[in-house]
């Protein structure tokens, strides 16, 4: 069996835990670490070991030995990374936001197309044990509601900063958003939303209500921000509905409650995984030369959904999604 060899950009948490996935797994090993500040690389390279630490991204791209890097940088520098990736032959792992606008998410499919190479979205959520038996419980519901409320966020973070991380709507609502339409199993065709800055410095959108419409008139409803992280239903809380069916998803989605009319109720508990499963179906996508399971354009249609979410609280009236991609693959399997 052929073992992979991987690059990281970006050394830190994100970095180090992608590493220690990829240290427990079969069929890839990560052999070069980059990072603009070199001592971050260098300690991973001491601790994992592997051939080299750099702050040259272009060193990794220019590696022949290398098959994949993986992105886990700073929000807005994702495009220009995987983009630069991508035409040096690479295929990509890339840490959730895909990017922060959707010209850019755009670039990178153009970028895919040319190439023909793969890219993978980190969305680990994907990946709960209960979020995969409420979909096995409830494969086709009418209403999903999710809601992500976290603690506030401190002004001086950097994913809170408007150029460089986005901000919590964005930067968490991504994953709002896609396992949002992957329980629903269709594409969202236009999202209207309200909220506002109440609090943050940084006059960006800090907490949001948006109702997103799906194709066969299924309805989505998210709340996202960082008022205050719940301590009854967790800071990740989602309920969906089907005729005489419903499931409740609490304790950061690892409880889950069913309940279906003339039935007894059940109650699962599961755990958060999702990392070392994100990274054992990169693998398996390059070894069976398939389409990662999660791709860029779901990661395109995540970071779309909450933007113009956010547009819509700033326009007052509803926002197109779907209609603003155009492509001719399936819709979500």
């Amino acid at each position: 069996m052929r073992t992979f060899r991987a690059g990281l950009i970006g050394c830190g948490q994100n970095g180090r835990i992608h590493t220690e996935c990829i240290r427990q797994l079969d069929g890839m090993d990560m052999v070069a670490f980059c990072d603009v500040h070199v001592g971050n690389a260098q300690k991973l390279l001491e601790e994992f070991g592997g051939d080299y630490a750099t702050d040259d991204a272009e060193r990794l791209y220019a590696d022949e030995t290398i098959d994949a890097i993986y992105i886990s940088t700073m929000h807005n520098t994702h495009a220009d990374y995987c983009i630069r990736a991508l035409e040096a032959g690479k295929h990509v792992m890339v840490e959730k936001p895909l990017a922060m606008n959707v010209e850019d998410c755009l670039r990178i499919d153009e970028a895919v197309k040319r190439s023909g190479k793969k890219v993978m979205t980190a969305f680990k959520m994907r990946y709960y044990d209960m979020l995969l038996k409420a979909k096995e419980l409830i494969p086709e519901p009418l209403l999903v509601s999710m809601q992500m409320m976290d603690d506030k966020w401190p002004a001086g973070i950097w994913a809170n900063d408007p150029t460089f991380g986005g901000g919590n709507v964005l930067s968490q609502g991504c994953h709002s958003a896609d396992i949002m339409r992957f329980m629903v199993g269709k594409d969202p065709i236009d999202v209207y939303a309200a909220g506002a800055n109440y609090y943050q410095q940084n006059a960006q959108v800090d907490n949001i209500a948006a109702i997103f419409r799906f194709d066969d008139n299924v309805v989505g409803n998210l709340i996202q921000g960082d008022c205050k992280c719940p301590p009854f239903t967790s800071k990740f809380f989602m309920q969906l509905f089907a005729e005489n069916k419903t499931v409740t998803l609490s304790d950061r989605l690892t409880t889950l409650i069913y309940s279906e009319e003339g039935k007894e109720t059940i109650l699962y508990r599961g755990k958060e995984t999702g990392i070392l499963e994100e990274n054992k179906a990169f693998i398996e996508s390059l070894r069976q030369d398939a389409e990662p399971p999660i791709n860029h354009m779901d990661g395109l249609y995540a970071t779309l959904m909450m933007l113009q979410a956010i547009k819509s609280v700033k326009s007052g009236k509803p926002e197109p999604i779907r209609s603003l991609i155009q492509r001719d693959q399936p819709v979500l399997s």
